[in-house]
């Protein structure tokens, strides 16, 4: 587009002005005055404001089309200086199906497994005579841990035997039936109340006459009559004692007596338990984790004394996302790391899943059984896991370090005849350096993995280094 030279837009501005002026001037010739005619002022005001408005619209043009000119010679630079005339030098690995093994970094706590833990209290209450372990200590099963003052319980078995003595001797008399000495000295009693009521029967045949004719007083063969009957009662009750000794001991007595006897070895029984509840082991092989037990204090039965917890086998409690609780199944392997040695990984297993998951994250709780040998590994401590998740076989993965990102975009810069094109993929499952790609490349074309950030498309490269297959994880278990 032409432009108007300055000096020259000025020079025609001034002539128009100079030819909008009206004058009139008489010829000197005929010897007149020159007469100007004058111009109204409001006329000379929107004139000089239009040429003032002329000026500007005419800076702008000039301006735009300095600008323009300079933003195409900036243009054509950028793109001489795009294309370099050098290959490039890049890095490449082929696209390829491989198998992959993807995982879940999850961080946990560890802790003891419920059936491995038991807190230890004591069945009968009393005055703790003795604490035999401190915290932190190793126990085997049947160690003794705690003694209560066993004094009382010790008198209540010394009564109870007393008692089962009692009752067994009862019971043998009772087996054993009645001495000849017992059945004689009833036979004896039956003779003497026998002869008993004869004379008192003589005494009141030879009162009655009298009586009757009035010789003795009536209270008086009253007196007699009613010996004579008691006389009568005590010959019965003779003449049954024995026939009792003489049937022997009855059935219903002797099992009256055996059940007594079973009583009494019964509350033998419990004075011994109680008393050996007063010396408290322990029930398995472990570490005292926690000791409230003190000597002289009293304690009563279900308080908590101390905690020994198994620590051979650990569990690390950790939170798996829902999103991957379709891969995740008992028996799955973790690698588990700890701050507090580096460097070192232990083995664990996935054996229990969580039923319910956390109503606001949707998390469920696993735990991972670890083995604990060499008793390094102490509940309460951090710890990261990875869970490594069943494998992928077939899938198309390149290295992570291939992927870039373009405005929130995944692409890829693939070779082809030694020029660059950038390609926009779909990525799936990742690994610490694989990426499954689900959309946009296919199998056997080349990508950059290093050299090629920023390279614009058809930009010529050099291929310096480049590999077959994607690397394989090099921790997977």
């Amino acid at each position: 587009m032409s432009a108007y030279h300055p000096r020259t837009y000025f020079e025609m501005r001034t002539m128009g002005l100079r030819a909008r002026r009206i004058r009139h001037i008489r010829d000197d010739s005929t010897g007149a005055e020159a007469h100007r005619t004058k111009v109204h002022p409001r006329k000379i005001a929107f004139s000089k404001h239009v040429l003032r408005l002329l000026a500007a619209f005419t800076a702008i043009l000039l301006m735009a089309c300095v600008l323009s000119g300079c933003k195409e010679a900036v243009v054509q630079e950028e793109e001489q200086e795009t294309l370099p005339s050098e290959p490039v030098p890049v890095q490449t690995v082929e696209a390829r199906l491989t198998t992959l093994r993807p995982f879940i970094d999850l961080v946990g706590t560890l802790v003891v497994i419920p059936e491995r833990s038991t807190v230890i209290s004591p069945q009968v209450g009393g005055w703790i005579q003795k604490v035999s372990v401190v915290e932190g200590a190793q126990v085997r099963q049947g160690d003794e841990l705690v003694v209560l003052d066993a004094r009382l319980a010790e008198a209540d078995v010394a009564k109870a035997e007393a008692t089962v003595a009692e009752k067994e001797a009862i019971l043998v008399r009772l087996k054993r039936g009645y001495l000849p000495q017992e059945i004689e000295a009833a036979r004896q009693e039956v003779r003497k109340c026998d002869e008993q009521a004869d004379s008192i029967a003589r005494e009141v045949a030879a009162l009655e006459p009298l009586w009757k004719s009035k010789e003795v007083p009536a209270l008086q063969y009253q007196k007699l009559e009613a010996s004579h009957r008691a006389a009568e009662a005590a010959q019965a009750a003779a003449q049954a004692q024995l026939e009792l000794l003489l049937a022997g001991t009855p059935r219903e007595e002797m099992a009256e007596a055996e059940a007594r006897l079973t009583m009494a070895h019964a509350e033998l029984a419990a004075a011994k338990l109680n008393a050996d509840l007063c010396r408290i082991t322990s029930p398995i092989a472990g570490t005292v984790t926690q000791l409230f037990a003190r000597q002289g204090v009293f304690t009563e039965r279900s308080v908590p004394l101390l905690n020994i917890d198994d620590l051979s086998k650990l569990f690390m409690q950790v939170r798996i996302p829902s999103i991957h609780m379709a891969n995740v199944a008992p028996g799955a392997c973790v690698d588990v790391r700890l701050a507090t040695y580096p460097g070192q990984v232990f083995s664990g297993t996935v054996v229990r899943i969580s039923g319910e998951a956390d109503s606001a994250t949707g998390d469920v709780d696993a735990f991972v059984e670890i083995p604990n040998d060499k008793a390094l590994l102490r509940t309460g401590l951090a710890c990261q896991g990875r869970l490594w998740l069943p494998e992928m076989p077939n899938v198309l993965a390149i290295p992570a370090a291939a992927v870039a990102d373009h405005a929130g975009r995944a692409v890829v810069t693939v070779v082809e005849d030694s020029k660059t094109r950038e390609v926009e993929v779909t990525l799936g499952t990742q690994t610490h350096d694989q990426v499954e790609i689900l959309k946009g490349l296919e199998p056997g074309q080349c990508v950059v993995t290093e050299g090629g950030y920023g390279l614009p498309d058809d930009c010529p490269v050099r291929i310096v280094a480049s590999r077959t297959e994607p690397a394989e994880t090099p921790d997977s278990p």
